[in-house]
């Protein structure tokens, strides 16, 4: 466990305590329960579980705590070809939102991308405030895209540009409900999940890649 996630805490606790004043001011006495409900859930959202992990090089990790909810295929000018299989992931708000690098290698590309405020569960959320970085390693690149959702429209970045990942490494941290894709080349690899899987960061085979570059 580590204390990252939890600094992120205190500016939700003083909009609680915010809010709990006015409550009082305007007559109605919550006798602290709202200060200490929000504390408890913002412990419990931005906890941040050390994982283990025994990486396979051939294997795509995944980047998210959180249920598969698409599996397509799309074009990204990031991508070799432009042509990508995209695995999405929804992190509801009990989910672990730390996000963890699905391979081993080096952030070549990253942007930050303002959007809309959709929840994140819907089909048209991938236009939503996003981070993107593409990670370049011995298989090829591999594209992860962190999409906040309605609540808090925020992204906490943990690394940066240049930086050398190790599989499961920590990426960020999403705040509140979001999701998350990993794209990689059309064909490169073998999905080994589909929608409805659940899956955890930094433990859970995305996909297997078919044979090694050259």
């Amino acid at each position: 466990m580590t204390w990252r996630a939890l600094r992120q805490a205190p500016r939700y606790l003083v909009a609680a305590a915010c809010l709990e004043l006015a409550l009082a001011v305007a007559g109605v006495r919550s006798r602290g329960m709202l200060l200490a409900g929000s504390a408890a859930m913002l412990m419990l959202f931005f906890r941040d579980p050390e994982r283990d992990l025994e990486p396979d090089e051939g294997v795509a990790y995944a980047p998210a705590d959180g249920t598969v909810v698409k599996v397509d295929e799309v074009r990204d000018p990031w991508v070799p070809g432009e042509e990508a299989t995209r695995i999405t992931t929804f992190l509801s708000l009990h989910n672990v939102h730390v996000t963890r690098s699905p391979v081993a290698g080096r952030i070549a590309v990253e942007e930050d991308i303002r959007g809309g405020y959709r929840p994140a569960f819907l089909p048209r959320a991938e236009a939503n405030r996003r981070r993107r970085m593409a990670i370049d390693g011995s298989r090829g690149r591999v594209v992860v895209v962190q999409v906040a959702g309605l609540v808090a429209r925020k992204i906490s970045s943990w690394v940066t540009l240049g930086e050398d990942l190790t599989p499961g490494q920590r990426l960020g941290l999403i705040h509140f409900g979001s999701r998350t894709d990993v794209l990689l080349p059309a064909g490169s690899a073998d999905v080994l999940v589909s929608a409805g899987d659940r899956v955890r960061a930094g433990q859970s085979p995305l996909a297997r890649y078919r044979e090694a570059l050259t």
